[in-house]
């Protein structure tokens, strides 16, 4: 099948992953009614579209990846959109709502149905937007079986919830919590959300529970706490610490014994986004003279894992690889490290856009794209095994 590139550039990492070849598929758009709703609804499709893929309109000469139908149903003012992957068909619908945010809306349900089904469905895809709210979609996590993907938008209301996809079910995931803000989400084995939240008037890591929507705060009532991350039973996240001065610790809770203990004990620097490598703690921690962000690990000591001028922050652990955000060419880089060869690859170098708050499930990474403007979008790249 053609392939137009986007851009190619060779990654080599270690022995696990091979060379990738980040792709821009074809998409071939087909209306079948030349009215001005359909003409609106195809001119929104084209622009959400053409960032990710290359985009053509009513040619059928052309070899292509993903083909739209669009077509009207004026008796149940209805728009149908019939969708044409490599392995299966999508037939989608919805009744036209006489507002000026439904073409939006539409075409944005649409194409997040459509990705999130290459995503789980289609191995073929190394490089794919999921997400296409004209708003804030950041802080991507996937569920340990695979089947979840949630993230932190302000879709509708304006205000940062988390919401994501059910990849099983085919629905979307919300926590409808409309008079606060919440960052960094996580969920556990048993479907426990655990995310930062301003619940309570100030930064809090809760944990909430969808089955009886009941709400628990890890967190004190003193002061703040950040950046959750959750793993094996457990909750790590930075707390702000004050006497006299404020600087941040790191902290664990356990979700089966109700205890929280102190991991670090490190004065007057800041430390933020706990993360787990083998059997021990890094995180991000900053210079609060300089504003300098590098990478350590803490496991009775201190130490240093990636220390550099070009400001490293975001990290995320495997048990292989730790993942990050680095400044780089005037861009912040998805960057892949081993920690045992000390190499670094740059995962975004082809694209002249920051990319931020990596997660790295198996051989995929998710990441935070701020394109359009500053407004980011969720992106997956997946590395070849």
């Amino acid at each position: 099948m053609k392939k137009i590139y986007l851009f190619i550039f060779l990654i080599i990492v270690s022995i696990n992953f091979s060379q990738i070849k980040i792709e821009k598929d074809t998409v071939l758009l087909k209306q079948y009614s030349n009215s001005w709703i359909m003409n609106q609804i195809i001119q929104e499709f084209e622009s959400k579209l053409l960032y990710s893929y290359n985009v053509y309109k009513n040619d059928e000469n052309i070899d292509y990846d993903i083909k739209l139908e669009f077509t009207e149903d004026s008796s149940k003012n209805a728009i149908r959109v019939v969708v044409s992957l490599e392995s299966t068909k999508l037939d989608l619908s919805e009744k036209i709502i006489d507002n000026d945010n439904w073409v939006k809306n539409f075409a944005t349900k649409v194409l997040e149905k459509i990705s999130f089904n290459r995503f789980m469905h289609d191995k073929n895809w190394n490089f794919i937007q999921l997400t296409y709210w004209d708003g804030i979609d950041e802080y991507p996590y996937i569920s340990s079986n695979g089947e979840k993907i949630i993230f932190i938008s302000d879709r509708y209301i304006g205000n940062r919830n988390v919401w994501g996809y059910d990849l099983e079910k085919n629905k979307y995931i919300n926590i409808p919590l409309d008079f606060s803000s919440e960052y960094f989400p996580n969920i556990t084995e048993d479907g426990t959300f655990v995310f930062q939240s301003s619940l309570y008037g100030k930064w809090d890591v809760l944990l909430y529970n969808p089955e009886n929507e009941e709400i628990y705060r890890i967190s004190n009532d003193s002061y703040n706490a950040y950046t959750p991350y959750y793993k094996n039973g457990v909750v790590y996240f930075s707390v702000e610490e004050r006497n006299g001065e404020s600087w941040t610790e790191i902290y664990k809770y356990s979700l089966k014994d109700n205890q929280i203990n102190k991991i670090t004990s490190l004065k007057n620097t800041f430390k933020f986004r706990p993360s787990i490598y083998k059997n021990y703690v890094i995180f991000q921690m900053i210079d609060p003279k300089t504003g300098q962000s590098d990478i350590y690990s803490y496991d009775k000591e201190l130490k240093p894992i990636i220390l550099s001028e070009l400001n490293e922050v975001d990290p995320i652990a495997n048990d292989n690889y730790i993942v990050f955000s680095k400044l780089k060419n005037g861009y912040y880089r998805i960057t892949l490290f081993d920690p045992i060869t000390k190499k670094e690859e740059y995962l975004t170098m082809g694209i002249s856009d920051d990319a931020f708050y990596p997660y790295i499930y198996n051989n995929i990474i998710l990441f935070s794209l701020y394109y359009k403007n500053g407004e980011p979008d969720i992106f997956a790249i997946r590395l070849s095994e």
